[in-house]
């Protein structure tokens, strides 16, 4: 039987969530690249434009919901590191 420590799953939890900030962060980076701009500036060129461009509504969408998987997992990675988790028995 194996057996590990709550160290032990913490810090396996903490590189899974550290590998999956870093793809949302990517994400993002490409995405402030593409288009100059941060998220809140592009969201305000995007509602503003005189004409409908759908590829950048697309990335607006997929946007916004890498700034939010960024913002939980940033959180998870907080708790998981001040140990603040429980494991299910």
């Amino acid at each position: 039987m194996l057996t590990l420590s709550k160290k032990q799953i913490g810090n396996w939890v903490l590189l899974d969530y550290l590998s999956q900030k870093q793809v949302y962060s990517d994400k993002i980076s490409f995405l402030e690249k593409k288009y100059d701009a941060d998220l809140a500036s592009f969201e305000n060129q995007i509602k503003n434009a005189s004409s409908e461009d759908f590829e950048a509504w697309d990335d607006l969408i997929e946007w916004k919901a890498y700034q939010q998987l960024l913002s939980e997992i940033t959180a998870k990675i907080t708790d998981i590191r001040n140990g603040d988790f429980q494991m299910a028995g």
